[in-house]
C-alpha cells in the first residue's frame, strides 16, 4: 500500500516530517497538522459463556467460510471498542451480551503481503439474553458449545479456542476490567486495566 500523496484533512500535497524516530508523510500547512502513522485497523472478538458453554459462530464469508470462531469484527473509527464488541456479538449471533473485561489481544504488524497493521482485542462478555442463530450472510450457524464439543469442531480457529480456554479457567475480574469511572476520561476513550487492589 503506497503512502498518501494528499492530505485527507485539507487536500494539500504532503511533505515529510520527522516524528517518533522516523520521517513520515505529513501536511506542512501550519493550520492542519496531519501526520500519517501508517494504515491500521482495530478488531474485536467476544467470548460469551453461558452455563459452562462458549458461544461460537460459523463464518459465512471468506476468508475462512465454514470455520468456527468467537463472534467479532472491525471497530468503526467513531465507535467505542466495548460497544463494537457487543454490536458484533448481537449482529453475528443474535445474542445480547455485556462487556465485562479484556481477556487478551493480538497485534499483527504491517508486512508486505498484509500492509495494514491490526490490533485485535478479545473481550469476555456476560450473556444477557437471546438464543444463538446465524444470519445467513456473515454467519452460517451459531450456538453454545462445551469445551469438548468445540475442540471437535472442524475448522475451529486457534485464537478463539485459546481465548475460550482462558475464560473457562477463570472467574470474572481476573483480566483487564473497565476503569470508565476511575478518572475523568476524554470523550471517546475506553480504559481497561488490572482490577483495583483488593477487588
Amino acid at each position: 500500500m503506497s503512502p498518501p500523496v494528499y492530505c485527507p484533512r485539507c487536500g494539500s500535497v504532503l511533505g515529510a516530517k520527522f516524528d517518533g524516530g522516523r520521517y513520515r508523510p505529513a501536511c506542512l500547512m501550519d493550520d492542519c497538522g496531519f501526520l500519517h502513522f501508517g494504515e491500521s485497523s482495530i478488531g474485536c472478538g467476544g467470548v460469551v459463556i453461558r452455563d459452562g458453554k462458549a458461544l461460537l459462530i460459523q463464518r459465512g464469508l471468506n476468508p475462512g467460510r465454514g470455520t468456527w470462531q468467537i463472534p467479532g469484527g472491525y471497530v468503526e473509527a467513531d465507535e467505542a471498542i466495548p460497544a463494537a464488541t457487543e454490536r458484533e456479538v448481537r449482529e453475528e449471533a443474535g445474542v445480547i451480551a455485556k462487556v465485562r473485561e479484556v481477556i487478551g489481544f493480538r497485534h499483527s504488524a504491517s508486512l508486505p503481503d498484509r500492509p495494514v497493521a491490526n490490533l485485535y482485542v478479545v473481550f469476555w462478555l456476560e450473556w444477557v439474553s437471546g438464543e444463538p442463530r446465524g444470519d445467513d450472510i456473515e454467519t452460517l450457524d451459531a450456538g453454545f458449545f462445551t469445551l469438548p464439543e468445540l475442540e471437535e469442531k472442524m475448522g475451529m480457529q486457534a485464537m478463539s479456542l485459546w481465548a475460550i480456554k482462558l475464560a473457562l479457567a477463570r472467574d470474572y475480574g481476573s483480566g483487564f476490567v473497565s476503569h470508565q469511572e476511575s478518572f475523568e476520561l476524554r470523550p471517546g476513550w475506553s480504559v481497561f486495566g488490572l482490577p483495583p487492589a483488593g477487588a
